[in-house]
């Protein structure tokens, strides 16, 4: 059984664009070959790029001088828990948004794993690439949504809400209702996450369309899609007005703990931390954890504030913290310790990539000569099954690429430090 709703986006796109295709809530592990093992990302782009779909969207707009408030919708679609598994959820997702908006507006499909009913995620951009017509959700608009997907959940197999007029409140208000509260409590865990100050907080609830009041014992908000204020103690436990400061309080914590970064990204970096204390990491890792090691990204010893000389590269490194996080995971999983080991492990991501694309190139191909439907709509299904594959490995690529582009500005930089240092030591030791 499914349930959806929709609403508009009046704040920045990005952050948006962001919380859908968060790696936290939509990636899953698998296997690459014997030895390795990457990700499945489950987020899909309808008439976007996947290397940037926010500037896509805002290129249609300024095409079409659309200068309108709204910038864009944000829909969901969520399962019955344990009705279906996150392949089949994605895979209903993108065919319901293709037939809902895929001939006419850029969209971006993701299914959220993080709670426990597995959910699609929609942000479909207001103009239309097609025309530059706007898309309004109007009511008919809401009730072909929830047509369009009692449809396709008949079709797959799964339950759907009957509604019955001779009861006030339905099962499908009830269930609507419960779905409505999972999404508070989701995009309350979501801006904690990123918030280091209640003002901050307040900031990405109002950005993700919240109206919000605040009380000496509980905070209020109003959901985008409802008029109904839901005090936010009555979520559980996390949500009352002490723990929710509580648990901004403790990102400071955290953000002077790296670990709890790499714990969240599921890699465990300690045994290579005390490694690299004890003097036994070589080449690449070692530069990469000492890089961290004085940007205060991993913990210090020393507490104090760091020295000058960091100040504007600790800058830099806040603005990309994820990609060296992501970097550093590389490195220490596939035991890169070289410039030549990472040449290896690049040459594999170029040779698994080539062999994709390749095979989906096939796919593509065959469909052209076949005539069967059936067998047409198989081929289309294993060449697209492809793409997310495709695209991780690609994503991994570049990581790889910074990584040897970055190791040598690391070096450099270390070095050059050093070297100020050293100067000012002797200089104070000749006074």
């Amino acid at each position: 059984m499914a349930t959806t709703g929709m609403w508009a986006v009046k704040s920045r796109l990005d952050h948006l664009v962001n919380y859908v295709s968060n790696p936290l809530k939509t990636v899953t592990q698998y296997v690459i070959n014997d030895e390795k093992t990457l990700e499945k990302r489950y987020v899909s782009y309808l008439n976007c790029s996947f290397e940037n779909p926010r500037d896509n969207m805002e290129n249609t707009k300024k095409h079409y001088h659309d200068e309108s408030q709204i910038l864009a919708f944000h829909g969901y679609q969520s399962f019955e828990e344990d009705e279906i598994d996150a392949d089949k959820a994605h895979e209903l997702g993108v065919e319901f948004a293709k037939k809902m908006w895929g001939d006419r507006f850029e969209v971006i499909v993701s299914t959220h794993l993080d709670t426990d009913n597995i959910h699609n995620h929609f942000l479909i951009n207001s103009t239309s690439f097609a025309d530059g017509k706007r898309y309004c959700n109007t009511y008919n608009d809401i009730q072909r949504m929830r047509n369009v997907s009692d449809e396709l959940c008949r079709e797959h197999g799964l339950s759907v809400i009957e509604q019955r007029r001779n009861v006030s409140k339905s099962r499908g208000y009830c269930f609507q209702e419960k779905t409505l509260r999972s999404m508070i409590k989701e995009d309350i865990d979501e801006a904690i996450s990123i918030s280091y100050a209640p003002t901050q907080f307040y900031n990405e609830l109002q950005l993700l369309g919240y109206q919000y009041t605040i009380k000496e014992k509980s905070i209020s908000v109003i959901h985008p899609m409802s008029r109904k204020p839901i005090r936010l103690k009555t979520l559980g436990s996390d949500y009352t007005n002490e723990k929710l400061m509580e648990r901004i309080l403790d990102n400071n914590k955290i953000r002077q703990d790296g670990f709890e970064r790499y714990d969240r990204l599921g890699f465990n970096i300690r045994p290579y931390f005390e490694r690299y204390r004890q003097g036994k990491l070589t080449g690449l890792q070692r530069l990469f954890i000492h890089y961290q090691f004085k940007l205060k990204i991993l913990p210090k010893i020393n507490r104090t504030r760091p020295s000058p000389e960091y100040q504007e590269e600790i800058i830099k490194a806040a603005k990309k913290l994820d990609t060296i996080s992501w970097q550093t995971i590389i490195i220490c999983e596939f035991k890169i310790e070289t410039l030549d080991d990472l040449k290896v492990v690049m040459n594999g991501f170029e040779k698994q990539i080539k062999e994709l694309v390749s095979t989906r190139q096939k796919y593509r191909n065959q469909t052209r000569y076949c005539h069967d439907e059936k067998e047409i709509k198989e081929l289309q299904k294993k060449a697209k099954e492809l793409s997310p594959k495709i695209g991780l490995l690609r994503k991994w690529l570049s990581y790889c690429e910074g990584i040897e582009e970055q190791s040598l500005e690391m070096s450099k930089f270390l070095e050059k430090v050093e070297h100020t240092k050293s100067r000012k030591d002797k200089s104070y030791e000749r006074n």
